[in-house]
């Protein structure tokens, strides 16, 4: 029997030996995301008694996932370039629901990464948080990680919802671990950013989608019902089916339904490309609609219940993320028009029967602008759902990365729609949102300036967030090209305006410059470098009769705080 033991412990060695090996040999080779968790995996055991897990990111380290679990039962799953070596930020996670309980973190990390994680009552960094170098004042970002596609803006019991594709892990992105970011507002500018509205679920993560209130109880949910209507993606089969969550203590918490999915089209399509439902309540018909990205176009589905959808009609010539709504011509309520667009800023307008829309339009475009990837800056934009003063507005991704931050992208400034007749024909104009007003600080007015004079007034203005708004008289054949720290944002052409006469408006923040000419007839997305050049905006004309008649500069506040406003003109 003592032989026999040593024969035993010998071959005990070798397995252990060869385990080891094959465990080295996997990490070496990066495997670790295909295989099994427990083959690469440390643990570290919390006792949780504070709001938050801070979590060191290295932007160089391998993205690896990472386990939560309670009592040998997974909780949560979540992706981070956990940093081995030094520290460029840190994300944190709310790990409120397990207050008193001991959760085992795990994942493919050594024993040190996994020490550095620690529990508090605040956020790592949140001293300096809506202070950092780069951080837009007045473009929406969030506190850590990676945000994308709007997902259903809603008004709803006496407050704006924003809800976005979020990514809190990092400032790359991994789309089979995206969560539903959520904030609130009560003028459209001033955002508070609460806990995620949707996590990953056992159907996937969820993906973009609308919002609605079920005023007549629908869906069974509850009379008044805030329903947020979504994508899931399973990140394994890459499968996308369309599901619901419901809250009924007024946006506070979701609960999903149990009958999820309730739209599953993958086979009658031919393609997983089924995601992004807008949906609306279409009075004429008492009837829910859905519009849904598929393939090649967007599909349209009627319901009585939100639950059960029935195919009605397909268009095509869009990709993703449909947004669509009704818009008065020229103001006249009685003379209506329907508007779809889907993730880039091109559109059509026509007319909407509840089940079919009919095209009165080619391709058009309401918005320009390519950052340095060469993408549309604006992306995936949502309009709000039941404004109180019937106004359509429109947030969107605004694609662009702040160097060096422990967040990416924004989402860019408020804008409302109008359907209005041009020179050109019936076009959609977007103009920002009035409640600008409330982030001005100092103001500067002139008038009657030329283009000599106008520039000796701005020079003395530093860079900075600014909103300017002009109204200006070219010569023909004359152009006004606007400038900011050497940087051309937009040249205006006497034939842009009528008779050459007409308005432009910029907003100037941290990354991004967004000009809109002629009352949003031109609507122009820039990307802004950083840089520490003093030059701040310059405007030139060529012909000695071009002026401007009025030029208005307001100094910007910060959205996130409300600072003390100095109004006093400068002339």
């Amino acid at each position: 029997m003592a032989g026999g033991f040593g024969r035993n412990r010998t071959w005990f060695a070798i397995r252990v030996l060869a385990l080891r090996c094959f465990r080295l040999s996997v990490c070496l080779l990066g495997l670790h995301a295909y295989l099994p968790i427990s083959l690469c995996a440390e643990t570290t055991v919390t006792h949780i008694t504070k709001q938050y897990l801070n979590i060191p990111i290295g932007r160089e380290a391998k993205m690896r996932v990472f386990q939560i679990s309670v009592n040998g039962k997974p909780q949560r799953e979540f992706p981070a370039q956990l940093a081995e070596g030094s520290i460029d930020y840190w994300i944190f996670i709310d790990v409120s629901e397990f207050q008193g309980q001991s959760i085992t973190l795990s994942g493919s990390a050594s024993q040190l990464a996994l020490g550095r994680i620690y529990q508090s009552s605040k956020i790592d960094g949140q001293g300096s948080l809506y202070k950092e170098l780069n951080r837009p004042k007045f473009h929406f970002t969030v506190k850590r990680g990676w945000s994308n596609d709007i997902n259903g803006p809603i008004f709803y019991k006496g407050q704006y919802h924003l809800f976005w594709q979020a990514f809190p892990f990092g400032v790359t992105w991994d789309t089979g671990f995206m969560y539903w970011g959520h904030a609130v507002s009560k003028d459209l500018v001033h955002w508070r950013e609460l806990p995620p509205a949707l996590m990953v679920d056992k159907l996937g993560s969820p993906w973009s989608g609308s919002s609605v209130v079920d005023r007549n109880n629908d869906g069974g949910w509850g009379k008044d019902a805030l329903v947020l209507v979504y994508t899931a993606f399973d990140r394994f089969s890459h499968k996308q089916v369309q599901c619901i969550a419901y809250s009924t203590d007024n946006g506070v918490t979701f609960t999903r339904f149990t009958g999820n999915p309730v739209l599953d089209t993958n086979i009658e399509a031919g393609t997983n490309d089924t995601r992004d439902p807008k949906v609306f309540w279409y009075e004429p018909t008492k009837r829910w609609v859905m519009v849904l990205f598929e393939n090649d176009g967007m599909s349209f589905f009627n319901s009585a219940d939100l639950k059960l959808w029935t195919r009605q009609s397909h268009f095509k010539g869009l990709h993703e993320c449909p947004d669509f709504f009704e818009l008065p011509v020229d103001g006249d309520n009685s003379h209506r028009k329907w508007i779809l667009h889907g993730g880039s800023p091109t559109y059509f307008i026509g007319s909407f029967d509840g089940s079919t829309f009919t095209p009165e339009s080619s391709a058009l475009s309401y918005a320009e602008g390519k950052n340095t990837k060469g993408d549309d800056i604006l992306y995936a934009a949502q309009s709000f759902a039941d404004m109180p003063d019937g106004r359509r507005v429109q947030m969107a991704w605004g694609r662009i990365t702040e160097p060096g931050m422990p967040f990416s992208q924004m989402m860019l400034f408020p804008t409302e729609f109008k359907l209005a007749t041009t020179k050109d024909g019936l076009r959609l104009l977007a103009t920002p949102i009035r409640e600008i007003e409330g982030l001005h600080a100092r103001e500067y007015t002139w008038s009657s300036l030329t283009a000599m004079d106008a520039n000796r007034r701005l020079h003395l203005i530093p860079p900075g967030p600014l909103h300017m708004k002009m109204q200006v008289t070219l010569e023909r054949d004359d152009e006004l090209t606007i400038r900011y720290q050497g940087k051309s944002l937009a040249t205006v052409k006497f034939g842009d305006l009528d008779k050459g006469i007409g308005a432009a408006e910029i907003l100037i923040d941290k990354s991004v410059a967004e000009i809109f000419i002629d009352g949003g007839r031109r609507y122009i997305v820039t990307e802004l470098p950083a840089t520490t050049n003093v030059r701040g905006i310059e405007l030139d004309m060529g012909r000695s009769g071009s002026i401007f008649n009025t030029l208005d500069v307001y100094k910007m506040t910060s959205m996130w705080r409300r600072e003390a406003r100095d109004r006093a003109p400068r002339r």
